[in-house]
C-alpha cells in the first residue's frame, strides 16, 4: 500500500518543522559525514572513471542503497559505467548532456525525494503519537492527515511500511559530471547558466548532495568551483606548470610548503597508471596516495620522498 501523499501534501508541508541538520553516517574514506565537492583531474585515459567507480563501490552504503541515488551526467557512454550500473539500476540515473535543463531536472528530482521523505516522516511520527496517546492527542488537522493519507486504512501494512523507512535522515544524492568541459555551467562562472549552477553548488549540502566533476584540465573548471571544492583526485600530468597551480587552493594540506607539493608530485610520477593523489580539506585535512596510503612530510630537505608514504593507513570495507 502506498501513502496518498499528494492528497495531504499541502497540509503536511505547512506543518513540517525541518531540522537544521541530520546525523548522517560517516563516509568510509573520510571518516566524517561532510558532503563531497570533488574535482577529479587527469588526462584522457588516466583512469578518472575507474577512480569514481571505485569510490562508489567503497561508499555504496551511503550512495547506492535504499533511497540514495547517483545521477551520472556524461555525453559518452562508458561500458564500464554501464556494467557497474547494472548492479545498482534502481539507484542510478543517466543523462546525456550537462545543460541548464538537465541540471534543473536533477535538482528538482532530488528536492522532490527530500520532500517525500519529510512528508512520510511526519505522517509516521503522527501515527506513532496516535498509537501511543490516542486520537485525543492529535489536532483535528493532524487526524485528518492520517485519515486522508491512508495510514489508518485496515489493509495498510503498517509494520512493513514503517520498518522499511529510514527515520533518521533523508536520502543522500550524488551528481557526477563527466566529459562536459564544453558546458558553461562548469567552465564559465560569469555566464548566466554558470552563475545559476554556482549559486546552487555553494549550497549543495542543503540538498544533501555530493558532487564529483571529472575534467582533463584543472583550470578548465571555473574558479568558483575550484575555490569551493573540499577534495581533489589528481592523476599524473605531464604539464607540471598546470599541476603545480593546485598548490594555491590546497596549500595547507602540504603544510604551506611548495617543496612538499613538488615532492608529492614526484612520488605520484613513480606510481603505476591509475594511481592518484587524494587531497582533502574540510573539517579535517589529509593527503593520500590512492584511497588508503597516507602521505606525511618531514622538515628534512634530504628526506627520501619514498619515506613520506605510509601504506594502508585507512581501513576500507572489504569487497564482497
Amino acid at each position: 500500500m502506498v501513502l496518498h501523499l499528494k492528497k495531504v501534501s499541502k497540509y503536511v508541508n505547512r506543518l513540517i518543522k525541518s531540522k537544521k541538520g541530520y546525523d548522517f553516517p560517516n563516509w568510509n574514506l573520510t571518516k566524517n559525514n561532510n558532503f563531497w565537492l570533488n574535482m577529479t583531474i587527469g588526462p584522457r585515459g588516466s583512469g578518472k572513471t575507474n577512480v569514481i567507480l571505485s569510490l562508489l563501490e567503497i561508499e555504496k552504503d551511503g550512495m547506492l542503497t535504499g533511497e540514495n541515488h547517483v545521477f551520472w551526467i556524461s555525453p559518452t557512454h562508458d561500458p564500464k559505467v554501464e556494467e557497474f550500473a547494472s548492479k545498482y539500476g534502481d539507484n542510478m540515473t543517466f543523462y546525456d548532456e550537462l545543460n541548464i535543463k538537465t541540471f534543473n531536472e536533477v535538482i528538482e528530482t532530488i528536492r522532490d525525494k527530500t520532500t517525500e521523505w519529510k512528508q512520510k516522516k511526519y505522517i509516521f511520527d503522527l501515527f506513532e503519537k496516535y498509537l501511543k496517546n490516542g486520537e485525543d492527542s492529535l489536532e483535528l488537522e493532524e487526524m485528518e492527515i492520517l485519515l486522508t493519507s491512508g495510514m489508518l486504512d485496515e489493509d495498510t501494512d503498517h509494520k512493513q511500511m514503517i520498518d522499511s523507512f529510514e527515520h533518521r535522515f533523508p536520502p543522500r544524492s550524488v551528481i557526477i559530471i563527466d566529459d562536459s568541459m564544453g558546458s558553461p555551467l562548469i567552465s564559465s562562472s560569469q555566464s548566466k547558466q554558470g552563475k545559476e549552477f554556482i549559486r546552487w553548488l555553494i549550497r549543495h549540502r542543503h540538498d544533501y548532495t555530493s558532487v564529483f566533476i571529472l575534467s582533463q584540465a584543472y583550470r578548465g573548471l571555473s574558479l568558483s568551483i575550484r575555490s569551493n571544492a573540499n577534495c581533489i583526485f589528481f592523476m599524473p600530468c605531464k604539464d607540471r606548470a598546470t599541476s603545480k597551480s593546485i598548490f594555491d587552493e590546497f596549500s595547507t594540506v602540504f603544510d604551506g610548503r611548495r617543496e612538499n607539493y613538488i615532492e608529492a608530485l614526484d612520488l605520484l610520477d613513480k606510481q603505476p597508471v591509475g594511481d592518484f593523489l587524494f587531497v582533502y580539506y574540510d573539517n579535517d585535512k589529509f593527503l593520500r596516495m590512492g584511497f588508503d596510503r597516507e602521505i606525511t612530510f618531514t622538515n628534512d630537505d634530504d628526506a627520501d620522498a619514498n619515506d613520506s608514504e605510509k601504506e594502508q593507513k585507512t581501513d576500507l570495507p572489504k569487497k564482497e
